[in-house]
């Protein structure tokens, strides 16, 4: 009797209820907002424009501390000039503006910003994983209508897309997007990112950052440099 109660235990665990998903979901991304104290990270910013062959290249070194929110510094720059201004410059501007106060809180990947739907069970790049659909619960700039993938064990994000509900100033035309997460010590970090816009006038124009160099400090851990992917 004792073997039957241990094994329904287990997996109740291990294959939770859909309902149940949502609120580990929470519980893992309010954790995170919670106890990650600061973090630097180096970010690289790649931007070509088929249609022209217009290219830009920019590195920037950025400070997250926890209550102040983000602080870049752009180590280099090259290509086009226009690129750098009207793409770039508000890129950091706004991701600047999102991780401070409210409006950081109001970005989460959680039920009091998404309604939230699971589609089951599936692996993504060998990890378990439940897929969700999700849908803003309002129009914001930082929120997106797509899909979410969390780790089945310890629901941190794995990977998110799906397109903005209200189009980023930065880009013209319709715009689709993701970024790709690893755990590094407790929480999940963002390891890529791909932007895609497309217009008549325009052409198709695509936004690639990759982050390397993590060196985190979140509470009940000394600060310690994190493997780069």
């Amino acid at each position: 009797m004792k073997c039957v109660s241990a094994l329904l235990a287990f997996a109740i665990l291990a294959f939770p209820d859909p309902g149940d998903i949502i609120p580990l979901i929470d519980r893992a991304q309010l954790a995170r907002d919670e106890q990650l104290l600061s973090y630097t990270v180096t970010e690289h910013y790649t931007l070509k424009n088929t249609r022209f062959g217009a290219t830009a290249d920019m590195v920037a070194k950025v400070t997250y501390t926890k209550g102040a929110g983000k602080v870049y510094e752009v180590v280099s720059r090259s290509g086009s000039a226009m690129m750098q201004s009207k793409v770039f410059d508000r890129v950091l501007a706004e991701e600047t503006e999102m991780s401070r106060g409210a409006t950081r809180r109001a970005a989460l990947i959680t039920s009091a910003n998404y309604l939230m739907k699971p589609r089951g069970e599936q692996e993504w790049n060998g990890r378990r994983a439940q897929l969700l659909d999700i849908t803003p619960r309002r129009k914001d700039r930082n929120l997106l209508k797509g899909r979410l993938w969390v780790d089945a064990v310890n629901y941190n994000v794995i990977r998110i897309e799906g397109t903005p509900v209200v189009s980023p100033s930065f880009f013209a035309g319709s715009t689709t997007l993701y970024r790709e997460y690893a755990d590094i010590g407790n929480f999940a970090f963002a390891q890529n990112s791909v932007a895609t816009s497309g217009s008549f006038l325009l052409g198709k124009t695509e936004m690639t950052i990759e982050y390397t160099g993590y060196q985190i400090h979140a509470e009940n851990q000394q600060p310690a440099p994190a493997a780069a992917p």
